[in-house]
């Protein structure tokens, strides 16, 4: 019988390694390919984040850049005020601007075109300036404190927080405070308020918007958060308050015998027919509160706190300003003082 027939296995043996070469090739030119799948796809994973991230870039300069729109926008409008003597809620410059595509305003470039832009103004001479808690020398002004700390207690702030906020601001302009100023509730709190060294004189930095009251040592957050809505810091003292605008807790806070009752019936009326000047005030008071002074008191502004909102596909850019207007008319300026993109 031949060989072959009577032992077929030596054929099936002799086969076996070689077929198990080409498995493991296989499996090698898998693996290959896997691995240069995997390589491939994180370069372009790579190239793609690269991309997206130079056009969100792109997006957002030239979002930056639209927002010096809302600044001229702003600008154009306060030096268009057509009365000198009052500041109303009924003037253009109080009228938000509403979500309006820049295509509608005659913007042709493709991608500009496809951005949105809102903005508002508002006076921030309706609001309490802190810059009036403390004279040029640093020194807290009694009067001052006292509006501030009548504010307070209408926000239901805890008591001393006026306290905390007069000494932060005369540390700030006096230089490095003596001990003696640290508020005891500042000094439970540990809390190292940020310091400006100039000319080997370290200086506490005031602040500059609203919400940075809760940077002050000691202050309740809560007060903080509240009372940032009543109060600005301008970078002049003894500054009016434009009852044309003011909120009734600042008319009662300035006025000590007005209650906030009285406060809110002449808001009232002013929101009906706006008042032209402080005699006009005086007269429309009509003995609410006693005999009052109107020293702090005025129908007009000259500083105004700006916002915008910039969209441009995925970025989003928020200004907000501070603008200084020197008169109205053609023979005015107006400046802007900060600003602040986020």
């Amino acid at each position: 019988m031949d060989a072959r027939r009577r032992c077929p296995c030596t054929r099936r043996a002799g086969a076996a390694p070689a077929h198990r070469a080409r498995g493991a090739a296989v499996l090698l030119a898998l693996f290959i390919v896997v691995l240069a799948t995997l390589i491939v796809s994180e370069l372009f994973w790579r190239q793609f984040v690269l991309i997206r991230t130079v056009e969100n870039q792109q997006m957002g300069a030239q979002a930056r850049l639209l927002l010096s729109g809302a600044q001229d926008w702003a600008r154009m409008i306060l030096q268009d005020q057509t009365h000198p003597t009052y500041d109303a809620l009924s003037d253009p410059w109080a009228q938000p601007l509403a979500q309006t595509r820049l295509d509608q305003m005659g913007e042709a470039a493709p991608l500009v075109a496809q951005a949105t832009i809102e903005g508002a103004i508002e006076d921030a001479q309706g609001r309490f300036n802190l810059r009036n808690l403390v004279d040029a020398a640093g020194n807290i002004r009694p009067d001052q404190l006292a509006v501030l700390d009548r504010l307070a207690t209408m926000l239901a702030a805890p008591a001393g927080t006026a306290r905390l906020i007069a000494n932060d601001l005369a540390s700030a302009y006096a230089g490095a405070a003596p001990a003696s100023t640290v508020p005891a509730l500042a000094q439970a709190a540990g809390v190292a308020p940020p310091q400006l060294v100039v000319s080997n004189v370290p200086r506490l930095l005031p602040p500059v918007l609203p919400e940075d009251l809760a940077g002050v040592p000691g202050i309740d957050p809560a007060a903080a958060q509240v009372l940032a809505h009543f109060v600005v810091l301008l970078d002049q003292a003894n500054t009016t308050v434009n009852f044309n605008t003011a909120p009734p807790e600042i008319m009662a806070a300035l006025l000590p015998g007005l209650s906030l009752n009285d406060a809110n019936t002449l808001a009232a009326e002013r929101d009906r027919a706006y008042f032209l000047s402080v005699a006009d005030i005086q007269n429309r008071l009509r003995g609410r509160g006693g005999n009052l002074s109107l020293a702090g008191v005025s129908t007009n502004s000259s500083y105004f706190l700006v916002q915008g909102t910039v969209r441009l596909d995925r970025a989003v850019t928020r200004l907000r300003a501070l603008l200084h207007r020197t008169a109205v008319g053609a023979q005015g300026r107006v400046d802007v003082l900060w600003e602040r993109n986020e």
